[in-house]
This record gives C-alpha cells, structure tokens and sequence, in this order.
C-alpha cells in the first residue's frame, strides 16, 4: 500500500497502527500481509512477526522490502491451511480478508487454532450494507462480503468476546491546542445547520474492526477512545486536489464535447437537410428516369413499328427489284432482238435500195429501150 494514496492509504495505515499498539510485546501472525509494510510496522514493537501470503509474487516483494527486519518474517501459505502449530501466536492480524475467501468458518476456525487461548484476533471487514448496497457497487474480487449481524455470527461461535469499533474516512475541521496535549475529545456534529455535542461519529462505519478474544481479560481497555490518524505531507488532500484539477479538466472536456456535439448536431441537421433535398433530387430523377424510360418505350414501340413497315418496304423493294431484274432481262432480250430486227431492216433497206437500183436500172434501161421507137413513132405519126 506505499505506492498507493488516497482513501485506501489512510484506511490500511490507520488499521496497522492500532494493531501496533495492540500487539505490543506479542508474537504476531499478520494473514494476507500483502506486501508486508503493515507487518514491518508492527514488527516495530511486536517481539515477533510472522507475514502469510498467498503469492509468491508478494511474499518476495515483502522480504526484498522489509526482511531487514530480525523480528519479521515472511512465508507463502494459504490462509485457509496455516503452516503452524497450535496455539503459535498470541496476536493475529486479517485485514480486509475474510470477504475474499468462501470458507471463511473454515478461515476463522484456522485462526482460533494457531492463536493461544487467551490470544486476540483483530479483524476487519467491509460494511456491506454501506460499502456495496447504498452505492449498488460490486467489488469483482469479493467472494462473499458480510452485514455486522452475519460477521458477529461468524466470529462469536470461537471468540465470545468482541470489542466492536467502526472505520470511516471522514472530512473535519479539527482545533488543538499548540502548546499543551489535548486531554478530553470534544465531537461537534452538525446537522441541518444545528450543532450539537456528540458521544462518537454519527456516521454508519464503512468498515468494522472487530477485536476478538477468548479471555476478556485479555481485550484492551483503552479501545473505547476516538482514534484519529493523518500523515505530515497531507497526501489525501493532495490527492483530492489533484481529483479536484481532474474534474475540472473532465468539466472542460465535457464543455468541449457538449460543444462538438452542438457542432455534430448542426452539421448532422445540416446533412439531414442535404440528404433530404438528394433524396427529393432523387425523387424527381427517378420521376424523369420513369419517363424518360417510358418514351424510350414508345420510341422502342416505334421503331419496333417503323422497323417492320422498313422490313416489308425492303422486301416489297426486293420484289420490285426482282421484277426490275427481269424487265432488264427482258429489255435486254427485246434490245437485242430489236437491234437484230434493226440489222434486219437495215439490210432488207440495203436491199431495197440495191432493188430500187436495178429496178431504176432497169427502168432506164427500158426507157432507153423505148426511146428509139417513140422517136420513131413519132417520126412516122408526124409523116402520116
């Protein structure tokens, strides 16, 4: 626990320095010692100290620490089967122990064992009610916490006798007397802004200390005292004011964040504003695409149309064409024909012309024939 602070510090150290003053003179067995600072305290005027831990880790820490110490000693053992005789120490020490074991008849059974029958056992335990209930807070290392009814069940069935005292970490205002020991104990408590004397802190513990034993006798008499325990550098207020710049730090981050998440919202609202005028635009693009795809439609209908009067134009114009091929055929057959008949008639013409010749000829020549007759007949009509 040196290296830790805060609360838990106070609470450990203060524990160990009652046990201190208890144990004074006594041969005493520390169960859980941790790592052992509470032991070495107590070795400090304890004739012996014996430090049990379950860890190996622990118990090293302890000895490379505290085993300077002649009268300290430090063994790995469970709490629950103590590597020692009967009736081997006249003090025993288990702070905050006993929630984190199951069997802890068992436990409580193995410290009356190792104690002298008239020894004393300081115990300590959480407040269930208080330290889990009120603040509905689990501790994941507790196995089994305790009410005060359940613990003093447990412990009075081996020590009939109990001294109970109370643990709580608590802000006062405290006022001593600088130049002589204070003498009386003076309890002021307010409580609705009225101040009135109180016997002991009216507060539920957060803890129980229970000093235990068999012989009454053998519990100390000056228990029944208000018990106050601080350190000279103050280190819990500086661990609160080190919480205290934390907090305020995690005020600003929040202010940050409160900020950012202004911020975020702007822009998600703008974003919302701009998502919802994509999906309007979206909206009216799918509105267009649907027409658009509709005329296509109509067009593809269209064309479908236009596609099939072009196919029975092409083939009308293939028939056409066909019947064009064969009036060429044709016309090519009467061309040729018809030049052969031209050949024909140009020949026959020739012919002809030839025939008009010889018949020209002939008709000259006739004439010519003639002629010398008609002179003649002329000549003998022209004399009678």
């Amino acid at each position: 626990m040196p290296e830790c602070s805060g609360e838990i510090w106070y609470e450990h150290w203060h524990r160990y320095a009652l046990a201190r003053q208890l144990s004074s003179h006594c041969t005493v067995l520390d169960v859980a010692c941790g790592e052992g600072y509470g032991a070495a305290m107590v070795a400090e005027t304890a004739y012996k100290v014996v430090g049990v831990d379950l860890s190996a880790d622990v118990i090293q820490h302890a000895k490379n620490n505290y085993g300077h110490h002649p009268n300290l000693q430090f063994v790995i053992a469970s709490c629950e089967r103590l590597p020692f005789s009967d009736a081997s120490f006249d003090f025993a020490i288990s702070f905050e122990t006993i929630e984190h074991i199951e069997t802890q008849k068992e436990f409580i059974s193995e410290l009356t064992r190792v104690l002298r029958p008239d020894g004393v056992l300081i115990l300590s335990s959480p407040n269930k009610r208080l330290y889990s209930d009120a603040h509905d807070y689990h501790n994941e290392f507790h196995v089994r916490e305790l009410y005060r009814n359940e613990l003093e069940e447990l412990l009075h069935v081996a020590f009939p006798h109990i001294f109970w005292l109370g643990q709580k970490l608590l802000f006062h205002s405290a006022i001593w007397s600088e130049n002589q020991a204070c003498v009386t104990t003076e309890y002021l408590v307010n409580d609705d802004r009225k101040v009135t004397v109180a016997s002991h802190p009216s507060v539920e513990p957060m803890y129980y200390i229970a000093v235990c034993s068999r012989n009454p006798s053998m519990l100390p008499t000056a228990l029944n005292k208000l018990s106050l325990f601080s350190d000279s550098a103050e280190m819990v207020y500086q661990d609160y004011a080190k919480q205290t710049r934390r907090v305020m730090e995690l005020d600003q981050l929040l202010k940050d964040r409160e900020y950012l998440i202004v911020e975020r919202d702007n822009f998600l609202s703008l974003r919302t504003q701009q998502m919802e005028e994509r999906e309007r635009l979206i909206v009216e693009r799918d509105a267009l695409l649907d027409m658009r795809t509709k005329q296509l439609g109509e067009r593809d209908e269209e064309l479908n149309t236009r596609t099939g009067q072009l196919s029975e134009r092409t083939e009308a114009l293939n028939s056409c064409t066909d019947q064009l091929n064969e009036h060429k055929e044709k016309i090519i057959k009467l061309n040729a024909l018809l030049t052969l008949r031209n050949e024909r008639i140009a020949e026959q013409e020739r012919l002809n012309v030839a025939l008009n010749r010889q018949i020209d000829y002939r008709a000259g020549l006739v004439w010519w024939l003639k002629s010398p007759f008609r002179f003649l007949k002329r000549a003998i009509k022209g004399n009678s």
